[in-house]
């Protein structure tokens, strides 16, 4: 009991630096781990790091299961051929750019910040089965 009780004012005290959205958020969209405790800079940091592969997300995977997995984004915006889930933080907005082919299969997705140098940082997906 104390454990929970000891985890719920973690996450309260969580709410102060982030009254949004939160990292785990993030985590659990793109099937991956990240701490509630990292600053922004260092989540930022970990997004674009070449080594950051969403497990939870794969090339060509279906439209409706990769957009479900953002059901925690603040903002969702879908459009023909790409969906914008967005997620606010105190260092502004962090949005993730799903672009699928004409089949409504996942092709690409790109994080963006204005903490982020290039126009967006494509994320390296893992292909479950050839086109």
């Amino acid at each position: 009991m104390s454990h929970n009780l000891f985890e719920g004012f973690c996450r309260l005290l969580m709410r102060f630096r982030y009254p949004v959205s939160l990292p785990e958020d993030i985590a659990q969209a793109l099937g991956i781990s990240f701490s509630n405790f990292l600053t922004f800079d260092q989540l930022i940091e970990r997004l674009i790091d070449p080594n950051c592969s969403p497990k939870r997300l794969k090339k060509y995977m279906p439209r409706e299961e990769a957009e479900a997995a953002f059901e925690l984004a603040y903002k969702k915006d879908k459009f023909l051929k790409n969906s914008l889930f967005s997620y606010y933080f105190n260092e502004g907005w962090l949005e993730f750019i799903l672009q699928f082919d004409d089949r409504s299969r996942l092709r690409r997705i790109y994080v963006q910040h204005k903490k982020i140098q290039q126009e967006g940082a494509e994320l390296r997906l893992k292909e479950i089965f050839p086109p």
